[in-house]
């Protein structure tokens, strides 16, 4: 009744798109985390192996584990650290760490001493995130303590944008600037850090200069923009569609009300059309009376409040639609299309939370493979 489909071959081309736009020497995190923003943690990350990415990028101990059992040979780094009770198995699974507390960095220690290894750090400061990452102040000191560690190897610094999306750059430019400088005093000091990286896909689509050592992308690699502000140079296609079918149909006299609270009262005769899509499955109830869906390649208004299962559409002006029908509410039917962008709009949300909600609560198919 509902079918999630991802795009393989869209997702090689949005890589192969970002490829050319970065220079050569840059090299290209692919950001998975989170189930691949919903799109699948393993296809996703297979798919971007063989298409030449340089390193992952994951939240979590257990993605970076599940990508090595699934295969994965290249880098991987845990963008939230790790807890000291993880540092032994990412270590024994030779996954780099986002560093920012001496605890953890003297339990990798440790724990890299007892394997026989070394353990990959990126330090990571905050400039002005507000987030996860050491101060400025505190990165020389900082690195001067792992010094004394000499199992550990610190492969980078890293920081996060915190407006990179937006048309206004400022706030971007001055944490840009306060991280060159860091890197800079750094690399005075005798510290290589050869994987540096700042750049969201925002500050890759906008702003060349700030690609550095490496680049991280999430967003742009799944076919969307960072935001509407930031539209992208190079063309990207989405990556997941979503369609379903109609179940039943039903003609309602006017001042018929439809679904739970009687949020739509039918103001005339009204034609209406059962889908077998709710909140269960990542559809969001804040698209009740809001949304619309792609039916014959028309568009069709959401009436009443989306349930948990069933969501009801207007057709009225479809006379000719009957049960079983196609119904995209993600993605191309014929010329018209449905962008992730405008449900979020719809819903008062991010694209990135769409693909997150949709994809981690449906059974995918995958194509283009």
């Amino acid at each position: 009744m509902l079918e999630l489909v991802i795009d393989l071959a869209a997702l090689r081309a949005n890589f192969r798109q970002l490829r050319q736009w970065c220079r050569p020497e840059v090299k290209i995190m692919g950001v998975v985390k989170a189930d691949a923003y919903g799109h699948g943690l393993v296809p996703v990350a297979k798919t971007l192996q063989d298409a030449g990415v340089d390193s992952f990028g994951v939240a979590y101990l257990q993605e970076g584990q599940r990508l090595r059992q699934a295969g994965i040979t290249a880098p991987i780094l845990l963008l939230m650290g790790v807890l000291p009770s993880e540092a032994g198995a990412a270590v024994q699974a030779d996954l780099e760490v986002a560093l920012f507390r001496r605890d953890i960095a003297t339990a990798l220690a440790a724990q890299a001493r007892q394997q026989g290894k070394k353990a990959r750090v990126h330090v990571k400061i905050d400039t002005g995130m507000g987030r996860l990452g050491i101060l400025p102040g505190e990165v020389l000191p900082f690195l001067e303590f792992l010094a004394g560690l000499p199992e550990v190897e610190v492969a980078g610094l890293i920081s996060h944008l915190a407006t990179a999306d937006w048309l206004d750059q400022a706030y971007t430019l001055q944490q840009v600037r306060e991280f060159d400088a860091l890197l800079r005093q750094v690399r005075d000091r005798g510290w290589s850090v050869p994987a540096s990286h700042i750049a969201n896909s925002g500050a890759i689509l906008a702003l060349r200069h700030t690609h550095l050592d490496m680049v991280r992308t999430g967003i742009a690699l799944y076919g969307s923009p960072p935001s509407a502000e930031v539209p992208p140079p190079v063309p990207l296609r989405p990556v997941m569609s979503l369609r379903s079918q109609i179940l039943q149909l039903k003609d309602l006299p006017a001042g018929s009300s439809i679904s739970y609270g009687r949020t739509y009262i039918a103001p005339q005769p009204i034609r209406l059309a059962a889908l077998p899509v709710g909140y269960c499955n990542g559809y969001s109830r804040l698209l009740s009376n809001r949304g619309q869906v792609l039916i014959t390649g028309q568009r069709a208004p959401i009436r009443g409040r989306v349930c948990m299962n069933l969501t009801m559409v207007e057709v009225t002006h479809l006379p000719e639609v009957q049960a079983g029908d196609p119904v995209t509410l993600l993605g191309e039917d014929g010329p018209a299309r449905l962008t992730a962008e405008e449900v979020a709009a719809w819903a008062e949300t991010i694209n990135y939370e769409v693909y997150c909600l949709l994809g981690n609560s449906n059974y995918r198919r995958y194509t283009g493979a």
